[in-house]
């Protein structure tokens, strides 16, 4: 299959130069990448500009200098564009927790190093908007919202292996629970930054109640 022609405006000029080396289809195959990146980077932007409202085909296609055609020879359908946008963004999560949890660091400093991610996240107001029109649309549609589940239950489940690595006292059921409350003060923590809230002390009120959640209330019961 031939790839579509692209306007100027999304196509950077090829130079002898630049050109790949190979026959004619490695060069069709990198301008096709490229033309694919530089849709995905258009309709990140848009998305931050104008939200949901703003996000079409239409809207992304004009933005980027091309047609509607071409835009769904990449993307078939709007929420294909939205997905493309969103999965570096899960996948810079995962592999995080992978390398973290196949790394030869302590399980504490493991952990203490995704807590720390979990901060900068937050406050990371692009990403924390493109993540709230990712949710918005897995609201309405069922691939979207399969997407969400299965990132949210590959993140439960290697956090909660984590937890048990800190603290083994605690069962399988009870840490699957504790990585759940983490992942939801991590969320909640980034919606209270991008509403702009910035209390002094959150910070540390977050990796207290954290720690808290992994090892405090195990502590206390043995105490009493």
């Amino acid at each position: 299959m031939t790839v579509p022609m692209e306007q100027r405006s999304i196509r950077k000029r090829r130079t002898p130069s630049a050109a790949p080396a190979g026959n004619g289809t490695d060069g069709l195959r990198a301008q096709g990448l490229r033309t694919r990146n530089a849709i995905v980077r258009v309709a990140r932007k848009l998305l931050l500009e104008g939200g949901t409202l703003e996000f079409s085909q239409r809207a992304v296609a004009l933005r980027a200098g091309i047609s509607v055609s071409n835009l769904q020879y990449y993307f078939p359908t709007r929420l294909a564009v939205l997905r493309a946008v969103m999965e570096p963004v899960i996948d810079g999560y995962m592999d995080e927790l992978k390398r973290a949890l196949d790394s030869s660091a302590s399980p504490r400093e493991t952990l203490d190093a995704l807590l720390e991610r979990a901060l900068r996240d937050a406050k990371d107001t692009k990403n924390t908007a493109l993540w709230a029109h990712f949710v918005s649309f897995a609201s309405i549609d069922p691939e979207c919202s399969r997407l969400l589940d299965d990132w949210y239950d590959a993140l439960t489940h290697g956090i909660a292996t984590l937890v048990r690595a800190v603290n083994p006292e605690c069962s399988e059921a009870d840490s699957l629970h504790v990585a759940t409350l983490l992942i939801a003060m991590a969320d909640g923590l980034a919606l209270q930054f991008g509403a702009g809230r910035r209390a002094q002390g959150l910070d540390a009120r977050f990796l207290a109640t954290a720690n808290y959640l992994v090892q405090g209330k195990s502590q206390s019961v043995r105490k009493k």
